[in-house]
C-alpha cells in the first residue's frame, strides 16, 4: 500500500513538473531566506543557463547592473513583510540583452505563518515598457506643444479668437485682452460687442450672424475701442472649423488696419487729384514735339504719344504689348528684341539704335532711351522713354566712315610707295631666278646635251619661284586694293608673317633684326585682313623709323592669348622712348614727333583697334624702348558684314 501511495507521489510529482515546463510563463521558487532552488524550462531557456548557475543568490547576476541594489532591497522587504508584490526589473536575456521584466512572488505559510517556501514568477514587459516610454514620450511632446501653441497665439500681433456656433466668444489671447485693457470675463459670451464702435455694431452683426449660418467663412471692418478710449479700424477675418468630434467652432483674427484705413482715405483724395495731374501730363506729352512712350515692368508697351503715333500711321492698339516690333526694320527686329530683353532683366537703361519705319514706308534712323522708375525695394514700377531722330547723325557717321576709310586706303597706298624700292627687290629676286633657272632648263633640252632629270629640277624651280613672285604680288594687291570692310574669322600670325615678309628687304636694308614671339597653333580673332595688317604695317615701320641702324636695333612682335578672352599685340623697339608726357598724344590725329611725318598712322591705328571692339595704347622705357600694344577680340561668332 505504502509503495503504491509512494509511486502515485512520483507519478504526480512527473505531472505536475511537466506542467511548470510547460506554462508560457518563468516560474521558479526559492527557500525561505530567499535562496533560488528552482527554475522552471522557460525560465531557463530564457537566461541559457542551468539552474546550477543561478541557484542560491546567484540570481542576482541576471539583473541589469544598475538594477541589483534596488531589486535586492526589494527582495528584502518583501521577505520580511511575507508578502508578495510586483517588482520591475531588468533582466539579460540568452542572447545578452536585457529585457524589462515583471518580478511576481508569493509565500507558502504554515498554519503559525511562517514562510516555508517563496513561488514566482517572471514575466517580460519589454514590449509593454516600450509603449509606457513612448505614451510619455507622446505625452510630454503634446504638452510641449500645447504650451509653444499657447506661447505662439498670445505672441502674436493680432487680435486672435474663437466663437461658439451661436456667435458668442469661448476664448481671446492675450493681445486681446492687452488691447483691451479688460479681463477676460469682460470679452467674452457677447462682451465684446461693448467694444464696437455704436456706428458700426448694427452692420457687423448682421455679416457675423449671416456668415454663422451660410458660410464656412467671415470677413469684415470695424473700429474696435482700446484701453485708451479710441477706436482703431480693424480687420475681421473667421473660418468655421469642425473636429474630429463632430463639434463646430470658429477661429479668427482682429488685425489693426487703422493706419491702412488712414491711407485708403488719403488714397481716395490722391487719386481724384492724380487724375486730373495726369490728364494735364498727357496734354503736354502729346503736344511736346517728341516721341515719348512708356512699358510696364516686364516690358510690355502700355503708350506711345500722339507725335509717335502719327510718324508710323498705326493705332495704339496694333502697338500695345509687344506689337510694337513691328514698326523696326526687319533687320534689326531681332536685335531690338534681344536687347530690350536684356535691359528688362538687368533693370538697367541703354540706348540703343534702330530703324524706324514712317507712315509712308520710308525707314529712318533713331536712338531708343529708357529710365526705369523704381520703388523703394529697386523693382520697376514702369519704363520710361523718348525716341530721338538721329537718320542726320548717321548719314554723317557714315560719310565719316567713309572718309577713314578712303584716308587707310591712300595711307596704306603712300606706304607701299615708299617701300617700293624694297618690293622691287624682292619680286626681283624670284624673277631673277625664274630667268636663270629657265636658261637652264633649255640648256639641259639642247641637242647632245640633254638631261631630262636636270631640266625637270631647273623647271620646277621655276615653278617655285613663280608661286613666290605671285605671293608678293598678292600680298602688295591686298593692301593697295580698296574693299569694304569685311568681320570674319581671321588667322593673326599668318597676317603677321606676310606683313613680316614684305617688310624683310626694307628692314634689312636698315639693319634692324626682327624677333617674334607668336605660338605656334593659329590665332584666330574676328577682324578685317587688311587693316588688321595696316595697323602691323604701321606700327612695325614707325618702330623701324624710330630706330638708328646698329647691332642692338631690334624690334620685337609678340602675340599672347588673355585669360578673358582677348589678344593681345605688342610691338616694341629698342629705340630712343617716347616721352611719357606725349605718350597720351602720340594716337592724336595730326599730331608727330617726325619732321617729314603728317601725324595720321597711329591715328589710323586706333581708330582701326576701336572699330575692331580693342583698345591701343603705348609705353616707354626710358630713355630707351618704346612699345605700341593693343587687344582684339578672339574669334567665336560667324562672319559679319559692316
Amino acid at each position: 500500500m505504502r509503495t503504491r501511495a509512494a509511486g502515485d507521489y512520483l507519478k504526480n510529482q512527473t505531472n505536475f513538473d511537466t506542467i511548470i515546463d510547460l506554462i508560457p510563463a518563468m516560474a521558479w521558487s526559492t527557500t525561505s531566506d530567499g535562496m533560488l532552488d528552482f527554475a522552471n524550462q522557460h525560465f531557463l531557456d530564457f537566461i541559457g543557463m542551468p539552474l546550477a548557475n543561478i541557484s542560491g543568490e546567484n540570481f542576482y547576476r541576471l539583473f541589469h547592473p544598475d538594477d541589483v541594489a534596488h531589486l535586492g532591497a526589494e527582495w528584502q522587504r518583501i521577505m520580511s513583510s511575507k508578502t508578495g508584490k510586483e517588482v520591475e526589473g531588468r533582466l539579460r536575456r540568452a542572447d545578452g540583452d536585457y529585457r524589462w521584466c515583471s518580478l511576481r512572488q508569493k509565500p507558502h505559510l504554515d498554519p503559525e505563518g511562517n514562510v516555508l517556501k517563496w513561488y514566482g514568477v517572471v514575466l517580460d514587459i519589454e514590449d509593454r515598457k516600450q509603449a509606457e516610454n513612448a505614451l510619455m514620450e507622446t505625452k510630454s511632446a503634446l504638452a510641449a506643444s500645447e504650451e509653444n501653441l499657447r506661447l505662439i497665439i498670445n505672441s502674436l500681433p493680432v487680435l486672435v479668437w474663437s466663437a461658439r456656433p451661436d456667435g458668442s466668444a469661448d476664448f481671446v489671447n492675450q493681445s486681446w485682452l492687452d488691447y483691451a485693457g479688460l479681463p477676460a470675463d469682460q470679452i467674452l459670451e457677447w462682451g465684446f460687442l461693448d467694444l464696437y464702435h455704436p456706428d458700426d455694431i448694427p452692420e457687423m452683426v448682421e455679416i457675423w450672424k449671416r456668415d454663422l449660418e451660410h458660410s464656412d467663412h467671415t470677413q469684415l471692418k470695424g473700429r474696435i475701442r482700446g484701453r485708451d478710449g479710441e477706436y482703431r479700424w480693424f480687420y475681421f477675418s473667421g473660418r468655421k472649423l469642425t473636429d474630429a468630434n463632430g463639434i463646430v467652432r470658429w477661429f479668427g483674427v482682429n488685425i489693426d488696419i487703422e493706419n491702412l484705413q488712414c491711407a485708403e482715405n488719403a488714397l481716395r483724395e490722391s487719386e481724384a487729384a492724380l487724375r486730373e495731374s495726369e490728364h494735364k501730363l498727357d496734354l503736354i506729352i502729346n503736344t511736346i514735339p517728341a516721341m515719348a512712350w512708356s512699358c510696364t515692368p516686364d516690358g510690355q508697351l502700355e503708350y506711345w504719344n500722339k507725335i509717335f503715333i502719327d510718324f508710323v500711321g498705326l493705332m495704339i492698339e496694333d502697338l500695345q504689348g509687344f506689337g510694337f516690333y513691328r514698326v523696326f526694320h526687319p533687320d534689326d527686329v531681332d536685335r531690338m528684341r534681344v536687347s530690350w530683353e536684356q535691359i528688362v532683366a538687368t533693370k538697367h537703361p541703354h540706348p540703343v539704335d534702330a530703324r524706324i519705319r514712317r507712315f509712308d514706308g520710308e525707314y529712318r534712323w533713331f536712338n531708343l532711351q529708357q529710365s526705369p522708375l523704381l520703388d523703394a525695394d529697386g523693382n520697376v514700377v514702369r519704363w520710361y522713354g523718348v525716341v530721338v531722330d538721329i537718320e542726320d547723325r548717321k548719314r554723317a557717321e557714315e560719310s565719316l566712315r567713309q572718309s577713314q576709310s578712303d584716308l587707310a586706303h591712300v595711307t596704306r597706298l603712300t606706304t607701299i610707295g615708299e617701300l617700293a624700292v624694297s618690293i622691287a627687290h624682292e619680286i626681283n629676286q624670284p624673277l631673277m631666278a625664274i630667268v636663270t633657272n629657265a636658261g637652264t632648263c633649255l640648256r639641259w633640252l639642247q641637242d647632245g646635251h640633254t638631261d631630262l632629270r636636270q631640266a625637270r629640277q631647273a623647271a620646277e624651280r621655276v615653278v617655285h619661284d613663280g608661286h613666290r613672285a605671285g605671293e608678293i604680288v598678292s600680298s602688295i594687291r591686298a593692301m593697295a586694293q580698296r574693299s569694304p570692310v569685311r568681320m570674319e574669322r581671321t588667322d593673326f600670325t599668318r597676317a603677321l608673317r606676310d606683313v613680316l615678309f614684305l617688310l624683310r628687304e626694307e628692314l634689312q636694308s636698315r639693319g634692324l633684326q626682327v624677333v617674334t614671339d607668336l605660338t605656334s597653333d593659329p590665332v584666330y580673332v574676328l577682324g578685317d585682313r587688311t587693316q588688321l595688317q595696316q595697323v602691323l604695317l604701321n606700327l612695325i615701320m614707325n618702330s623701324a623709323e624710330a630706330m638708328p641702324p646698329g647691332a642692338d636695333a631690334l624690334i620685337r612682335v609678340k602675340c599672347t592669348q588673355r585669360p578673358e578672352g582677348e589678344v593681345e599685340v605688342s610691338v616694341s623697339d629698342t629705340g630712343e622712348a617716347i616721352p611719357p608726357a606725349q605718350l597720351d598724344r602720340v594716337f592724336e590725329a595730326f599730331y608727330t614727333t617726325k619732321p617729314d611725318g603728317i601725324g595720321m598712322g597711329l591715328s589710323i591705328c586706333r581708330s582701326i583697334v576701336e572699330a575692331h571692339g580693342g583698345r591701343i595704347w603705348a609705353t616707354s622705357s626710358h630713355p630707351r624702348g618704346s612699345s605700341f600694344n593693343f587687344t582684339l577680340s578672339s574669334f567665336k561668332d560667324a562672319a559679319i558684314d559692316r
